[in-house]
């Protein structure tokens, strides 16, 4: 079972703040994999929302924690301090965040099979999903099927989907790759070229409680870019 660390990140208000805090993390993520004392995931994106999408200026942060759940039982038993020694490091330049464990899907591509792969996903819609308490594996099930049926009829495909661990299975994350904005906005403005996607929406919508979506691209750094 793959276990996934997943981060809302609010940077400060203040020029350069948010650009800032992406060149020092593309510098660590480049040269030693991730900062001293966190979890130790590697990541795959460091995604920014594309503007009138969603809450700006925001990041999302997405890392493959090594070992799945063993890993991250024996990173946070052998780290029992309260805050992880960098979190000093960032208080110039982000203002706060929130975090997420994703546990992956049996289809969802690793980190190791993106790269093998050479899966690039420049644009990306990123839904976050509530449903029904115990409603997660079936919505995921439902959806890895509709991915199987998708295959390759369009430029864009369903990336990835996961359960948000600790949510007793109400909660969803699932990840769309696109090429360009422009093949997003078509599945927008004209779909009725799209009828397996429109038929799924309506599927999904009879198990959804809540549904968020917001547009978002990877630093230039990320594996996905």
């Amino acid at each position: 079972m793959h276990v996934y660390l997943h981060e809302t990140i609010d940077p400060v208000r203040a020029p350069g703040a948010h650009q800032r805090y992406l060149d020092e993390l593309g510098r660590i993520v480049r040269t030693e994999g991730n900062a001293e004392g966190s979890a130790g995931g590697r990541c795959i994106a460091n995604w920014v929302p594309i503007f009138l999408t969603g809450q700006w200026p925001q990041i999302i942060g997405f890392w493959q924690m090594p070992g799945g759940w063993d890993g991250f039982a024996e990173h946070f038993d052998t780290h029992p301090e309260l805050f992880h020694r960098p979190l000093d490091r960032w208080y110039g330049e982000r203002s706060g965040g929130f975090d997420r464990v994703l546990i992956g899907t049996d289809w969802t591509p690793t980190l190791d099979d993106i790269v093998a792969d050479g899966t690039r996903a420049p644009v990306v819609l990123h839904e976050t999903i509530r449903v029904a308490p115990g409603g997660a594996p079936d919505y995921l099930e439902r959806l890895g099927a509709f991915r199987e049926q998708l295959g390759d009829t369009h430029d864009f495909r369903i990336l990835g989907g996961y359960e948000v661990a600790f949510r007793n299975q109400s909660e969803v994350i699932v990840v769309w790759s696109f090429p360009d904005v422009r093949t997003l906005t078509r599945t927008q403005s004209a779909p009725e070229r799209f009828p397996e996607l429109a038929h799924w929406h309506a599927r999904s919508a009879r198990l959804e409680l809540e549904h968020t979506g917001v547009v978002v691209r990877p630093t230039d750094w990320s594996p996905l870019r």
